[in-house]
């Protein structure tokens, strides 16, 4: 209690002192807690002043000089930085290695930033000193997408303290990355056993649970999060998703509607009920939305978003008609290309559809809807080796979307290359390789109970043979 009333009473001096334009000696640690006070507030601009006038008076404090250090490193001039820690006395410091190791990763010198992290665990450090050092070279591992090293690191660090929160978020965030979210919930789940009413925790923990796929789970630890604070948006709408993603989106939209009544203005939301909306095909409900978002945001996209309506609903010539509204400055962008795509592909205009949909991946890079069209408009065109790069990459981006896997192991038929078919054929289950046969059998009776996978992968190959012999003879 006296170390904190002596911090504010030297922060109260300081703030004096600047009022009335006065300059008053302290020491250099003075210097480097008023300094720390000033960051821990979001200050740096007034942190970094108090440091150089700290030097000014205490040029050799290495203290103040580790503190001005770190100022670099935060502003990313690791160069610079490094040749100011080659002027810093090395009295034993852990924090003069942490900031060359930092410096060094962020310059992709990792070999040197090895050497340096080998060298300081080969010391004998105290255990003060070892946990700052492990846990310091795990959040910057964290940092530079080194998500394996981090992971290791912060582990090691938990066997010293494993209660530090700052830690097991970060374990959290690394497993997340790495796409184990089974791990990321344990450590959000030893988290929220620390602090049981902390909203953020319930809310990573729904996030974490939806991407497992364990959507009741998501649901509950959303509503856990909406006990804490009831009306937040961001929940609500996290936990529509999980009602969608598990098929509930009658759910999901009684939730998008209230989330609307909420935050009237969030135009995401309406998005977001109009997906809604389309997959249980409820149209006057998707014209009534569209209508109400046009009175609110304004015209802009809506033409686009009526012509799409009209399309679902099979109304061609509305649709054109629509297209063609579509004022200048809205054509280029997302939903024109998107829409004048289907309606190309529709008109069998193949090469205007493919083009449409290259001009959208343009603009929205590694959207699967767009490279599923691209793979339908090459097949369409019997582009079957662009058509299976197209399906490659998409499985890449989610390996469940869904009828991906069996179209490429059709296109990869019909190519009838063994090697590339035995490859697409090692992804699916024993049923789906049963389901597969019955399709290219052609024989709908056919009883393949029986056959083990090797024999099934036998009759896939033969199948695949006389498919290659036929064109073959036919060409």
């Amino acid at each position: 209690m006296e170390e904190d009333f002596d911090i504010q009473s030297l922060i109260n001096r300081y703030e004096q002192m600047q009022l009335f334009g006065k300059k008053t000696y302290f020491d250099a640690d003075e210097f480097a807690v008023l300094a720390d006070y000033y960051n821990s507030m979001g200050d740096n601009e007034q942190a970094e002043e108090i440091i150089e006038e700290g030097l000014r008076m205490h040029p050799a404090s290495p203290e103040l000089m580790i503190l001005k250090a770190k100022t670099m490193v935060y502003a990313e001039l690791y160069e610079d930085a490094l040749t100011y820690i080659d002027s810093i006395p090395d009295d034993g410091d852990i924090e003069i290695p942490l900031l060359r190791i930092e410096s060094l990763l962020h310059l992709q010198k990792t070999d040197d930033a090895n050497e340096i992290i080998n060298e300081t665990m080969g010391q004998e450090l105290s255990i003060d000193d070892l946990y700052v050092f492990i846990t310091e070279v795990g959040y910057v591992m964290n940092d530079i997408d080194n998500f394996d090293r981090a992971i290791s690191y912060l582990e090691e660090s938990l066997k010293i303290d494993e209660s530090n929160p700052d830690v097991l978020i970060d374990l959290a965030y690394s497993n997340e990355m790495k796409g184990d979210f089974g791990r990321a919930i344990v450590y959000n789940n030893r988290l929220l056993d620390i602090d049981p009413y902390s909203f953020e925790g319930w809310v990573n923990i729904g996030k974490l649970y939806s991407m497992n796929e364990e959507f009741n789970k998501a649901i509950d630890a959303f509503d856990f999060a909406l006990t804490i604070n009831e009306n937040d948006v961001s929940a609500l709408k996290m936990k529509a998703l999980s009602y969608y993603l598990n098929d509930n989106v009658s759910e999901a939209i009684r939730i998008f509607e209230e989330c609307i009544r909420i935050a009237p203005d969030d135009e995401s939301l309406y998005d977001s009920l109009l997906e809604g909306y389309e997959t249980m095909e409820q149209y006057d409900e998707m014209a009534r939305l569209i209508d109400i978002k046009e009175e609110r945001f304004g015209p802009k996209g809506i033409t686009a978003r009526r012509a799409f309506l009209e399309l679902l609903k099979d109304n061609l010539p509305a649709a054109y008609e629509l297209y063609h509204q579509i004022p200048d400055d809205e054509k280029d962008t997302l939903d024109y290309y998107m829409l004048e795509g289907e309606l190309m592909f529709i008109d069998n205009d193949l090469r205007g559809a493919e083009a449409a949909y290259i001009k959208a991946a343009l603009i929205s890079e590694d959207n699967e809807e767009i490279i599923d069209r691209l793979a339908n408009v090459s097949v369409a065109q019997e582009k079957y080796e662009q058509a299976a790069e197209y399906l490659e990459h998409l499985l890449e981006l989610d390996p469940d979307y869904p009828t991906a896997k069996a179209r490429l192991a059709f296109i990869r038929f019909e190519i009838g290359t063994k090697e590339p078919f035995d490859e697409i054929m090692e992804q699916f289950s024993d049923d789906e390789l049963r389901s597969l046969l019955h399709v290219i059998s052609g024989n709908e009776d056919a009883d393949f109970s029986n056959f083990n996978r090797p024999k099934m992968l036998l009759r896939l190959n033969e199948a695949r043979e006389n498919r290659v012999l036929f064109k073959n003879i036919k060409y």
